[in-house]
């Protein structure tokens, strides 16, 4: 017995046409032979959400179901050709509802031959260092790969490799139906041997003709330095195998950047933040700096003031595309002491009380004696 329509589509009885749509594409997507390949009955599965999706998109065969059923249906074919009790073909309906599977546009003509391997996207974390200076990384995925028992020829037995009886070699069949128009004639991928114009009579064991199977998959992948987040490498070919011999797919890697404890990357600057006590920003100081080339000494002269940058040239990300590097940008966070006990806070205030506005106006000034004793006081 036929299942209900709906029920296979998995929509109401009330669904508007986008959701009937939406649906089907869903399920073909799912049930086609091309992609599941591990499932005997896809195909029947794939025919009969064909049939419930004819049905239901078309106004005129949907109200006749939902008055009289399948029998309904069946009475109203008047003996038409084609599948279904006089529905088009599935393969037709797929084609012009998807266009070429795997890529092209609605209505685009179907490949012949074996399929091409699926193009495959991954993500990989890089540390900055990675991203900055470049990385070949090994990466593990699932994928098809070509069948190691028979080499990718989908046989043990090149003998057993036949012209197909179908198409006569030709992977493509021809039809005619008789229409109310008259008749149609339509062209199509041979079913028999998907294309490839040729049928396995004795197929391999292990890729049951296919000449790929399913599985883990390890490539190396060069990483360019320079690379930033949200980019990616093509690795062309080292997507998943082709059907016998067919070209493989490519292999997309995007790359994401893992957080760094002491930089930030913008674009191929590096970001890196300094912390200055009040007496060293107030007298100035050298300090050993940490860069992606090691430590350097970077000079903050007296009156370094909080909010500062100071840019070490060269010290960033090499550029992707072209020479050079980016920079390395320092800011300057002054730290405010906390804790003062009462001699302290009577220096700081002699300090406060000695200094006026002209010393923050003019960053080389500065009374000697109360800075002697400022750095005597934050020093120790």
């Amino acid at each position: 017995m036929k299942r209900d329509y709906y029920e296979v589509l998995g929509v109401p009885r009330d669904a508007e046409l986008p959701q009937v749509k939406k649906a089907y594409r869903k399920l073909a997507r799912e049930l086609h032979p091309d992609v599941n390949t591990h499932d005997p009955d896809c195909e029947e599965k794939f025919k009969e959400a064909t049939e419930a999706y004819e049905v239901l998109s078309d106004p005129e065969k949907r109200g006749i179901y939902d008055a009289y059923g399948h029998d309904g249906l069946r009475r109203g074919a008047g003996g038409a050709g084609g599948g279904f009790d006089g529905f088009p073909d599935f393969g037709d309906i797929f084609q012009s509802f998807f266009g070429t599977f795997g890529g092209g546009g609605f209505g685009a003509a179907q490949p012949t031959g074996p399929a091409r391997g699926q193009d495959i996207g991954i993500e990989v974390e890089l540390t900055l260092e990675e991203a900055a200076f470049g990385v070949e990384k090994e990466l593990t995925f699932d994928a098809y790969n070509t069948c190691v028992t028979c080499e990718g020829e989908g046989t043990t037995d090149p003998s057993s490799i036949k012209t197909c009886p179908e198409c006569n070699g030709r992977g493509r069949v021809r039809s005619v139906r008789q229409t109310i128009l008259g008749q149609f004639v339509q062209t199509g991928v041979c079913l028999r041997c998907s294309g490839s114009g040729r049928v396995i009579e004795s197929p391999c064991g292990s890729c049951k003709g296919a000449g790929r199977v399913f599985g883990e998959r390890t490539v190396k992948v060069s990483i360019p330095g320079g690379i930033n987040e949200g980019q990616r490498v093509r690795a062309s070919g080292s997507g998943g195998a082709g059907e016998r011999g067919a070209r493989p797919g490519d292999l997309y890697v995007q790359v994401m950047l893992a957080p760094h404890p002491l930089f930030r990357r913008r674009d191929d600057d590096i970001l890196h933040s300094v912390s200055l006590t009040l007496g060293q920003a107030t007298l100035g100081t050298t300090l050993d700096v940490p860069t992606r080339d090691g430590e350097q000494e970077v000079v903050f002269p007296p009156g370094t003031q909080p909010g500062e940058i100071k840019i070490l040239r060269g010290k960033g990300v090499p550029h992707l595309h072209g020479h050079g590097r980016g920079n390395q940008e320092i800011l300057v966070n002054v730290m405010v002491p906390r804790n003062l006990d009462e001699d302290q806070k009577r220096l700081l205030q002699e300090f406060e009380d000695s200094t006026g506005s002209d010393h923050y106006g003019d960053r080389d000034s500065h009374p000697d004696g109360v800075l002697r004793r400022l750095r005597n006081l934050f020093s120790g």
